[in-house]
């Protein structure tokens, strides 16, 4: 009985803890991702200024000596980064080698000045679940506690990176599992968002979004339209992740027969990149933002450039190279959306907004946090429109996800059902590649928690 009078006091106990937490963590996961990030953009705008020859050969070399620091730095710093994070906290329970962070920021910086294509939130992320997980280790938290605070890290990466406390936060939680949110953890990894935002803003991150557009005049067929949109979106979502999961398993394959030294991977990414930048430019290389922008300003692109970009992604990413998953799908998105309008007469900026949102809802396997971006980027004024292009998106992809290790925690597809509780990469091959099977098993007594 006295346990139950002084409840509430000793929750506010540990609200007031986690708000303190929270805080801490994320001013000083704006700081390190500030400075990163402020590397970075002198890395790329010094690049910016070679001949595309310079790039074409430096883009080899590049990738080996990411590859490099990688192998011998932190084998986790491989990859977009937040893939690695989700599967620390889902398997061990959080911690992160210190060495993660200084790796993944170098090899990041390599990969995307000499014209990777890849993006620069997924290392923030996992350099700021990397800081907090230092930070847990210095305060000795328990494995529950050090879960929670590294998830707070998450979000401050994710906050600092594109600008949206409110958006980042949710995407820290929401990418750890299909279907399922820890409300527990919401405000403590908004709170870590905010810091992060604020810190990051006062050591002069700017965060600008082009955009011409406007609320669209909702009918049935207007509807209709973006429900066709979102599916589209959900689609292309697909078509990358199958593309990743392909490169990946070839790297794998190869592995096993011929044994090859892990290093070469990112080498022959740079080789593959070098050609393709020979044959359609190195606009699709590096973080593309300028097609970002010009989509996002209702100009028309090059109606493939979601496709280059794809082709770019995944060569960078599935053969080992470093850096984020998220800004190119926002590339992919905007650019997909710019061709789409076009086709069903919608405003061009409307269509790249839309795009941006759609995919990434789809790809990440986050609708809400998606949904809120989009509030945070661009207004509230097509909140409706990016609700109906996203979940479609989202349901389009399925049991599929630029981040394998999210766990399941919901029967997405009825004909391709698959165990609660278990990651996709742990999913049984014979549940994914086969959805005519009869009898599929769900474990519908797992706990639903994270």
């Amino acid at each position: 009985m006295l346990r139950r009078i002084w409840e509430p006091l000793f929750m506010g106990r540990q609200l007031l803890l986690w708000l303190i937490l929270g805080s801490g963590t994320g001013a000083l996961v704006g700081v390190v991702v500030t400075y990163f990030l402020k590397l970075l953009f002198w890395s790329i705008h010094l690049t910016a200024q070679w001949p595309l020859w310079s790039i074409v050969l430096a883009l080899p070399m590049g990738g080996l000596v990411t590859g490099l620091l990688i192998y011998y730095g932190a084998p986790d710093a491989a990859g977009h980064g937040t893939e690695a994070v989700i599967r620390a906290v889902h398997r061990e329970s959080g911690k992160i080698n210190w060495k993660v962070a200084p790796v993944k920021a170098l090899a990041t910086i390599t990969t995307i000045a000499v014209g990777g294509s890849a993006g620069k939130e997924g290392p923030s992320a996992q350099i700021g679940a990397a800081v907090a997980s230092a930070l847990a280790d210095l305060l000795r938290f328990s494995a529950e506690q050090r879960r929670r605070i590294v998830i707070c890290g998450i979000g401050a990466g994710f906050a600092a990176v594109f600008g949206t406390p409110v958006a980042g936060a949710i995407l820290g939680i929401e990418v750890l599992a299909i279907g399922n949110l820890w409300y527990e953890m919401l405000l403590p990894s908004f709170v870590s968002s905010v810091m992060a935002f604020e810190v990051a803003h006062q050591l002069g991150l700017t965060w600008n979004y082009p955009f011409r557009g406007s609320a669209l005049p909702l009918s049935l067929g207007i509807i209709g339209k973006l429900v066709l949109f979102g599916i589209a979106a959900g689609l292309v979502a697909y078509v990358l992740v199958l593309m990743m999961e392909g490169l990946h398993r070839q790297v794998v394959r190869i592995r096993a027969r011929w044994h090859w030294w892990p290093p070469l991977f990112p080498f022959v990414a740079g080789i593959m990149l070098a050609i393709l930048m020979l044959i359609v430019g190195r606009e699709y290389g590096g973080l593309s933002l300028h097609l970002f922008s010009s989509a996002l300003s209702g100009h028309t692109v090059a109606s493939w450039a979601f496709l280059w970009k794809m082709v770019f992604v995944a060569i960078t990413l599935g053969l080992g190279m470093s850096g984020g998953i998220i800004t190119p799908l926002f590339v992919i998105g905007s650019t997909l959306g710019v061709v789409l309008a076009g086709f069903l007469g919608i405003p061009l900026g409307d269509g790249a907004a839309l795009g941006m949102i759609a995919v990434t809802a789809s790809g990440a396997n986050a609708p809400i946090a998606a949904i809120v971006m989009g509030m945070e980027i661009f207004g509230r004024m097509l909140a409706p429109e990016f609700l109906i292009t996203a979940i479609p998106a989202f349901v389009m992809i399925g049991n599929h996800s630029v981040y394998p290790s999210q766990k399941v925690m919901m029967v997405k597809s009825p004909w391709v059902p698959l165990p609660l509780g278990i990651s996709l990469e742990d999913a049984p091959q014979t549940a994914l590649g086969a959805p005519w099977a009869r009898n599929p098993v769900v474990d519908h007594d797992q706990d639903s928690t994270i």
